[in-house]
Parts: C-alpha cells; sequence; structure tokens
C-alpha cells in the first residue's frame, strides 16, 4: 500500500523482504522461483546470472516469517518461535556468515555462500545491522491480527499500533464498539 510508512537502509531492505507478502489483501510476490530470483537481483543481493529453485523459495518464505516474528516480537505483538531461531540459525550457518572488514576498517558480515543461499545469508546480516540501529524499534507489526504489515512508526513518541489508520485503524476501532456493544446489551 503506497501510504504504509517505509523505512531506509538496512532497515527498509528487511522491511521490504518482510512486506513480500501483504497478508491481508495480497498479492504473494514471492510466487515462484522466478519472482523470487527477480527481486533478490533487484534489491542487489544476487547476481542475475544466479538462479533460484523451488526449495530456495520455500527457504526464502521460512526466512521471511521468521523475521515477521522477529519484527512482531520487538514490537510486543508476537513471539519467536523455536522454528523462527532455528531458520535464522540455520541461514547463518549454510551461508557461512563470517564477520569482515572493510577497506574503512569496518565490521560487517558477510557470506561465503554463492547464490540464493548467500543471497539469504546476506538478508540475516542485514537483519543483524537493523537490529543494531537505535531506529531498530520503529520497525513495527500492525496490530491488526490479519494484516502483520511491517511498517515504520515515524510518530514523535512511536506510539502507532496500525500500518494505517485509515484502514486497519479504522476496522480495529469499529471491531472493538461492536464488541463493546454486544457486551453492553
Amino acid at each position: 500500500m503506497a501510504d504504509r510508512q517505509t523505512a531506509t537502509g538496512d532497515i527498509g531492505l528487511v522491511q521490504a523482504f518482510v512486506n513480500t507478502a501483504d497478508l491481508q489483501d495480497g498479492p504473494e510476490e514471492l510466487e515462484d522461483s522466478n519472482t523470487l530470483q527477480a527481486w533478490l537481483v533487484a534489491k542487489g543481493l544476487l547476481d542475475s546470472s544466479q538462479t533460484a529453485d523451488a526449495s530456495d523459495l520455500k527457504h526464502a518464505i521460512a526466512l521471511r516469517e521468521a523475521i515477521r516474528n522477529v519484527i512482531g516480537a520487538s514490537s510486543g505483538l508476537s513471539r519467536i518461535y523455536p522454528v523462527d531461531v532455528a531458520t535464522l540459525n540455520g541461514t547463518a550457518s549454510a551461508s557461512g556468515l563470517r564477520m569482515r572488514f572493510g577497506a574503512e576498517g569496518k565490521a560487517r558480515l558477510e557470506p561465503e555462500s554463492p547464490g540464493v543461499v548467500g543471497a539469504m545469508g546476506r538478508i540475516v546480516a542485514t537483519l543483524y545491522s537493523a537490529m543494531e540501529d537505535p531506529d531498530w524499534t520503529r520497525l513495527k507489526l500492525c496490530s491488526s491480527p490479519p494484516c502483520r504489515w511491517a511498517f515504520y512508526d515515524r510518530s514523535k513518541n512511536h506510539s502507532s499500533r496500525w500500518c494505517t489508520m485509515a484502514s486497519c485503524g479504522n476496522r480495529e476501532k469499529a471491531r472493538r464498539f461492536r464488541s463493546h456493544t454486544k457486551t453492553d446489551s
């Protein structure tokens, strides 16, 4: 949705990956291995000569949902399940993430594996870097259970609960109002 708040930098890449699926209204951007490969190439995570297969797609979707739960736990909406931890650790391990120093002396995590496995490792490395950013707590999941869209909270007091007030916020408030009026009857 165009009116939803987006982040930049590492937080923005993590947000973009999680939001490849609009759980409430669709679409699913990662429909098949070709769309996964195209997304990774567009984000500079994969060379265009490298391809993705069905198992890569399955792993990418599992990684996306594990990261969604990390964001949800960070914003107090959900918890991180053991399968999420295993997915994140497995991705880091499979990609051979290692700390490397650049010419400027700054440390970063880089995968040793090529292809989609390395690209997934880059996403985990970006997640790590994003979580180190003081603005990480501004990345939240929409409080509307069917939505769970990742949005960047630009409010002064960091108190936004919905990706948009016009859609999810109004729906949730209307649902609560109907619930209270039924109870009062």
